[in-house]
């Protein structure tokens, strides 16, 4: 047929239901994939490849379509029951309908994607997370009319209790928490507790003008940008053999046991008697902190003061040497044209953006400091696959990529790029 797409896209658009349509693949962030000979790709959230559904409600789109699922005429071997009574309406663990070595095996195909335009080596198998429910040591939940929700797919957020993958002590924190009501005036609810301590917080948000309830954990709550005690007490985690204090609403690694094998990795591409690291998103230093204590003097620059501080923490809890470790509260731009203009160099640099990337202008100015290696930790292989384009063109060369699932049951994995400087 040689019609244009948007004729294809107004025929779909006036149809009710429409006959079967086989899934051929998964799309992160959009769902089953079907690509019928006479249309654009429709998407199909909930539905497997393989399978033989039934849908309607079309929806166009600019060059594709969105279609809701109504039934499974030919469900995939792949397919097995949701673990949480809220799937399907909660808007988050939008894989856990697919068993978990298959969410594996297409975690490792959206990377290959992501990096498709790039010569790289073949992608090493997924590192599966040790434990795929209760492995989260941190879940914030939104208050509505005095009752936890958590985000909604669509519509109004979800009424919930509690999280199938919180942690044992985040959900014994919580119990203590909801002894009474949850209380007017508080809009979020964040829990942590620890996988390998036995420390717990709950940090609120909102307005809270009472004494805290005998019954509550240790707790917290922001008033403007500052964070207040209710119930006095720090939270703890341990990384392998290195513990560090979390600030309160700040970034930690939730999945700990797989963050641990995300560290080690890290580590095991740096030589052992590496002289100078520079530790670039260093955050309260899950990298740094056992690379200084291995013997490397580490540089880390983190823009969050609070996680500075947390850095500064870290190194005293760990007994750190003195002069080992350099915390430069900086955003990392500044950071790196100050750097520049010293020459300072530095043997291995390793990068951890958040999920936008580093972007191209930083990325050349980790190349201007000509460290031997790279590594790259990206929990966005598409963000990350931009920026080692450039890498590779200031002639840094990938030597392997290793994915680590930080987040079962999502579409969102983690990523380690290394690269070694060429000729």
């Amino acid at each position: 047929m040689n019609q244009p797409p948007e004729i294809f896209l107004k025929e779909w658009d006036s149809l009710e239901t429409k006959d079967k349509i086989l899934i051929e693949s998964l799309g992160n962030r959009v769902g089953g994939i079907a690509r019928p000979s006479d249309s654009p790709a429709i998407f199909i959230r909930g539905a497997l490849p393989g399978e033989q559904v039934t849908i309607n409600n079309a929806r166009t789109k600019k060059n594709y379509i969105e279609a809701d699922l109504v039934s499974v005429e030919k469900p995939s071997e792949h397919r097995v029951k949701p673990f949480c009574s809220h799937y399907g309406v909660c808007g988050g663990c939008s894989m856990q309908h697919l068993s978990y070595q298959e969410q594996l095996v297409w975690k490792k195909r959206w990377i290959e994607k992501a990096l498709r335009g790039l010569s790289v080596p073949e992608v090493d198998p997924v590192v599966p997370s040790p434990v795929t429910t209760g492995y989260r040591n941190r879940v914030t939940f939104d208050v509505r009319q005095n009752k936890l929700t958590l985000h909604a797919f669509k519509g109004d957020p979800v009424p919930v209790d509690w999280c199938p993958l919180m942690n044992d002590l985040s959900k014994q924190a919580l119990r203590k928490f909801l002894s009474t009501d949850v209380p007017y005036g508080i809009t979020r609810v964040s829990v942590r507790g620890g996988t390998n301590t036995e420390s717990s917080i709950i940090e609120l948000t909102g307005d809270y003008q009472d004494k805290a309830p005998a019954d509550w954990p240790s707790t917290v709550i922001r008033k403007k940008r500052s964070w207040f005690p209710l119930r006095p007490g720090n939270m703890f985690e341990k990384l392998g053999e290195f513990i560090y204090q979390v600030p309160h609403g700040g970034f930690f690694q939730v999945n700990t046991r797989a963050a641990e094998a995300l560290v080690n990795l890290v580590l095991n591409h740096i030589p052992d008697k590496n002289p100078t690291v520079l530790d670039l998103y260093g955050g309260v230093g899950a990298f740094g902190i056992p690379l200084a204590a291995r013997g490397s003097e580490v540089t880390t620059v983190e823009m969050n003061q609070e996680a500075s501080t947390g850095f500064h923490i870290a190194a005293e809890l760990n007994s750190i040497p003195a002069g080992r470790i350099h915390v430069v509260n900086s955003k990392d731009t500044s950071f790196l044209t100050r750097a520049l203009k010293r020459k300072k160099e530095f043997e291995t640099i390793v990068t951890d953006p958040p999920r936008a990337g580093m972007g191209v202008k930083i990325t050349r100015q980790l190349t201007q400091l000509n460290p031997t290696r790279i590594i790259y930790v990206s929990c966005n292989p598409f963000s990350a696959a931009r920026d080692i384009a450039v890498l590779s063109e200031e002639h840094y060369k990938i030597q392997q990529i290793t994915p680590v699932d930080m987040f079962p049951h999502t579409d969102h994995i983690e990523t380690v790029f290394l690269l070694e400087r060429g000729k």
